[in-house]
Order: structure tokens, then sequence, then C-alpha cells
């Protein structure tokens, strides 16, 4: 059948057309797009744009569109003037679904690509763009298939002494990993540290999908703090939803508050592994094991960044504890650290300041409960703590330790909301042994007495001497029991010819029946109320006070012999001096006027009253301390039977 003549005109003319648009896309030169291409883009981010490379078209449904050396000008101001490049971009847009609405690039390819993200001293980062007067808004394109080949990112933050280099390639899937992935390798400083990081992950593309679990191994070194992450991502670009298991290790825990923001003391070197959790702004480190030093640690800790200051809540158990791993937590500062402050010349208390910065870094609910614990000094069997700290307020209420068959608990509050820290300790010791308070002492004997005592203070300072040198309150100690050497009795009371049987004979244990020492502290000065020590053989009495303000001592100690010695020149002792060079010298002024013991104790029942429960004699009302309390009490014009405090005016 032959055609219309129109119809052959139309197919002819569509052919012509067709081997037009073929010679076209053969021959054209199509770098004349590249100026108008580069003036629309700068237009539209407010940066200059330069494709400096060839620009080719190969025409398809899928067109393929190749640039090469294509520049990003960086922001104003910038130290330096570009912020990316390209050596090469290759891309396929598929032109149906862009007439649909849909930007949809089935194959995108980078070549060399290399960005700098900077942040200028200002805090302004470089990757905001002008958009002009018009809404810009940008979304990301589908992206069916992607390769890099050697690509960089380069982040630069001067304000917090930070500066990396990310290397980033697609890579092929191997035998233990089929599918193909995106490798990152990272050098540089990040917060001051040295830094270095590996990671491999998924395919690039599977970031796109919220929904879809993204895999992840990882491992980093900052300074001397390693840390290894391997599990899955969810909406990683968001980074809403981690499971994954974390190690971490390090010389030293205190190490990660510049990488984390989050205090913590100063401690042995540790090993940590267990969970990471993230939900919202609440990252969980979770069903954690590990060790500190020697000591074994587990349980859970979180931080919750969506609050100001950050809040961090843990429950911490250690089945094994041992006290020289505490050593931060209680002051001492480890080898790794700086070597702490030194006391002034001749002092002796810590003057090492504590951190205001740390303090009020972060809100803190903290529990830790050590099982079992082991120390060189201290018969410690067991301790629980409570740690809270609220905008600068620290709070441990308690810190409690079972010791020498007793207890030692303590309430401290320390207020760092103003310059100088605001203390306040109560401090109470029950019902301590002292066979096992002190096992290599003589000073137990072979009987079993006990010990008790009870602090209040309150004081200001950022170290523990301003605090002590500021302090006000009352502090008490009472012993019942126990034993003290012959000898030192004999020379407490200048008896120098019993003294000299003594030294002749063998120093012998003498019994101590009880001991009682209060002080009331006015502005770091504590002074003597009652200083008693009453033995089988001796009685001794003390005045005078202790100073924390310059660290001196100004007691004087009377004895009192039980029996008889025609070379007792009964004159009292004065222990003066510093507390880091004490000096006790002898007053051979005369003899001095002697009183009784319950006289001794009578000025001070009211603060006496409020110790004898330290000592929980329950039905031992035989007690010899209780007995002399009681006739302290009685001779005063207390009533025996009254054991409440007085309150002092």
């Amino acid at each position: 059948m032959t055609l219309p003549r129109w119809l052959k005109w139309i197919a002819g003319v569509s052919a012509a057309l067709v081997v037009l648009l073929i010679l076209l896309a053969a021959f054209l030169d199509w770098n004349w797009l590249r100026d108008p291409i580069a003036r629309r883009v700068a237009a539209a981010t407010g940066r200059s744009v330069a494709i400096n490379g060839d620009l080719n078209v190969h025409l398809s449904l899928r067109p393929r569109i190749v640039a090469n050396d294509i520049v990003l000008g960086n922001a104003p101001g910038s130290r330096e003037p570009v912020m990316a490049a390209i050596k090469r971009l290759d891309f396929r847009i598929d032109l149906l679904k862009l007439l649909t609405g849909v930007v949809e690039l089935p194959e995108l390819a980078l070549s060399e690509p290399r960005v700098l993200l900077e942040v200028n001293g200002d805090g302004v980062p470089n990757w905001i763009f002008k958009m002009g007067d018009k809404d810009m808004s940008f979304k990301f394109p589908t992206i069916n298939e992607l390769t890099m080949d050697r690509g960089s990112v380069t982040y630069r933050d001067p304000a917090i002494n930070t500066e990396m280099v990310v290397v980033l390639r697609t890579v092929e899937g191997d035998q233990a990993r089929p599918a193909p992935g995106l490798e990152l390798e990272g050098k540089g400083r990040f917060k001051g540290l040295p830094t270095t990081f590996h990671a491999r992950g998924g395919a690039l593309l599977s970031l796109r999908d919220a929904e879809q679990p993204y895999p992840i191994v990882a491992s980093a070194k900052l300074g001397s703090t390693k840390a290894g992450i391997d599990g899955m991502l969810r909406n990683p670009l968001h980074l809403k939803g981690e499971q994954l298991n974390f190690k971490l290790e390090g010389s030293d825990l205190a190490l990660l508050f510049p990488i984390i923001g989050v205090p913590f003391p100063p401690t042995p070197s540790y090993k940590l592994a267990g969970f990471l959790d993230h939900a919202g702004d609440v990252w969980t480190f979770r069903r954690f094991k590990g060790a500190v030093g020697q000591s074994d640690v587990a349980g859970d800790f979180a931080v919750d960044r969506g609050t100001q200051p950050q809040m961090t809540t843990a429950s911490l158990v250690s089945k094994q504890l041992f006290m020289e791993d505490l050593g931060g937590f209680i002051g001492s500062v480890r080898g790794t650290q700086r070597s702490p402050t030194p006391p002034p010349a001749g002092r002796l208390l810590p003057a090492e300041p504590f951190s205001l910065e740390k303090l009020k870094a972060a809100n803190a609910d903290v529990h830790f409960v050590g099982e079992k614990i082991f120390s060189e000094y201290l018969p410690i069997s067991k301790m629980t703590a409570h740690l809270i700290v609220s905008d600068g307020v620290l709070k441990l209420v308690p810190l409690d330790f079972e010791i020498a068959g007793g207890n030692l608990v303590s309430h401290i509050e320390m207020d760092g909301r103003k310059p100088r820290i605001v203390t306040r300790a109560d401090i109470t010791a029950k019902r301590l042994h002292l066979d096992q308070m002190f096992p290599a002492s003589r000073l137990a004997g072979a009987d079993t007495g006990t010990m008790g005592g009870r602090a209040k203070l309150v004081g200001n300072g950022n170290s523990i001497a301003q605090m002590l040198a500021s302090a006000n309150g009352e502090a008490a100690l009472i012993m019942d029991g126990g034993s003290v050497g012959e000898l030192m009795l004999r020379l407490s009371n200048l008896d120098i010819a019993n003294s000299l049987v003594v030294l002749l004979g063998g120093d012998k244990q003498v019994p101590i029946l009880c001991m009682v020492g209060n002080f009331k502290a006015v502005d770091g000065d504590f002074m003597v109320e009652a200083l008693v020590l009453d033995t089988s053989k001796v009685n001794i009495t003390g005045s005078g006070n202790v100073n924390f303000i310059d660290e001196s001592l100004h007691l004087r100690l009377v004895s009192q012999s039980k029996g008889f010695s025609l070379a007792s020149l009964r004159g009292p002792i004065a222990v003066t001096g510093s507390f880091k060079n004490p000096v006790l010298r002898p007053e051979l002024g005369g003899v001095i006027a002697r009183s009784g013991l319950a006289l001794a104790l009578g000025a001070a029942t009211g603060g006496l009253g409020a110790l004898i429960p330290l000592l929980d004699f329950g039905k031992d009302r035989d007690s010899n301390c209780a007995a002399l309390v009681s006739q302290a009490k009685s001779d005063a014009g207390v009533k025996a039977s009254d054991m409440s405090p007085r309150v002092r005016k």
C-alpha cells in the first residue's frame, strides 16, 4: 500500500530531525552551557561556582551528563577560598520521571570529591547558604546506584581545637560482607586530642531509608581512649535509634570529659563492654561489664542531652572493689593526670582545688554498691553511695561504709553555685570495733573495745584546706575499751621513775576505760570542750584548741596518776607546733591543781549525751563510758537517766 504524501513528508522530517539530533549530540560542544549552569547555581547558593573542565551530555531517555573539575566557593571571610571540589561528576537522569516532578538518578559516580566544613571565629558554619529571595528548599534526589572514588571531608573548628580529615570510598563486598558498602578513615585532632578512626558501613544509598537498619563496624582512638562499635543504626542520618555493641577502654575515665562532656573523677585504666542504645536525646550504655583498675564494675549508665545541663543517671555495682581504685572519687589525682597542687610550705592539708566547671557540667543521679571491699589500710566490708548533682549542688545521701563491724555514714552537700563552694558534712561513726579498726596496733589490745563519733560541720572554700579553715560546727569522739602502752601513760604524767622501770621491764598494755573528745568549731578554730582519757592507771584531761586556719596546735594535757611515784613531777604537757611538725614539751612551772574526770566532762554534758548512742551500748549499761558519762551528768546537776543532747545557745 502506498502511503499518503503528507505522511511520507512527516516521516521524512522526523527522520531528518532524529539524524540532526544525533549529529548535534555527536558534534555539539556542550561547554557553552557551563557558564549558564554555574550562574544559576551561584544565584541559588550565594557562592561562586565554576565548571572548569569539559561538560558532556549523552542524549537518551536517561541522558548521561559528565562534568569535570567543578569548584564551589567558600563562605565570605573564610581562610580557604574553596568549600567543595569534584574532579569528575558522572550521572544519569530519568527524563520520563522528571516530567512527573520526580528527580531520579539511576547512576551517580563521584571522583575525588573534596569538601571543607568549617566554623568561623563567630561560630557560623560555612554550610549555611544564602538562598536568595525565593524559597530554595531542596529535596534530595533518588539515587539508585552510587560509587565514590577517593573522596575526603575536612572538618575544622578552631574554637574547640578540632581539625579532622575523613577519607571516604565505596568498596565492593567481600566474603565477610557480601554487600557493597562505604568505608571511612579519619585522622586529625578532636578537642586537642590526636584522633584516628576507621569505619565500614552498609551501602551509602541505604542511608536514605530511615526504616532500614544500617550496619556499621567502627573503631576510634582519641588520645589514650579507645572505642569500638558493631551493630545497627536506625535512621542514621538523624541519629534517632542505635543498637550497638560498644567497647570503651582507656587510661583514665576523667579524660572522657573533653570528649563527651560528662565529668568523671580520675581513675586507673579501665575496660568496659556493653550495649549502646539511643532514643530521643538519651544515650544509654546498657548492661555493661568491665574493670576499673583491679575492681570489676557492671550496670547501666545513661546521659540525657536534651536537658541543660545534661542529666546523667547510673546504677553501678562492683562485686570486688579495691579502695585504691576509688582514689579519684575521694580527691587524689592519678599518675596519668597533672600533679596535684601541693600544700603551701609547712602545711599538711590538701590544697588541690575542686573543679567548679565539672560540678556544673552535668546533673547526675548515681547509685553505687561495692559488695566486697579490699583495702590496705581500713577494714571496710561494704560500701553504698547515692550521688545527686543538681544545678551545681552535689549531694552524697548517703555515703555509707560498713567498717570494722560498725558503720561510717556521711551526708555531704557541696554547693557550687557561687565562686566559693559551701560544704555541709554530717558524718557519724557507730560501733567501730577497735580490734578490727587497728588489727596491727597495740591500741586495740586483747579486748573488743568500740569507738564512735560524730561531726557536723559547715565550711566554704574550693579545697579541703579552705573548707576546714572556715568550718563551723561540732566534732566528737568516744571510745569504750581498748588499751594503750604503759610507757606512753608514764611519760604523759612525767613520771620519770616509773618510766625507767617500764623501759627496763618492758612496755605493758594498760586497759582504756573510756576516751572522750568533744570539739566546737568556730571559723576554723576547733576548741576543746572535753578531752578525757581514763585508764586503770592514769587519767588524762585536755584543753586548748586546734586551729585549721594556720594548721597550728595549742593543746594542754594534764595527767593524774592513780598510783604513787616519788619522782612524779605532776606537770602538764603542752602540744604545740603545726599539723606537719607537732611539738610536745613539759610545762615545769609548778604543780597544777587537779580535778576529777566527771568534773572535766561535766562542762560538755550536752554534747556527750549525743555521743552515747554512737557506742550502741544496748543492754550493756555496765560499760565504762556509760558509767563515766552518767557520773559526769550527775555531777553537773543533770539526771543520769537523761541521755538526750542539749541545744547549745
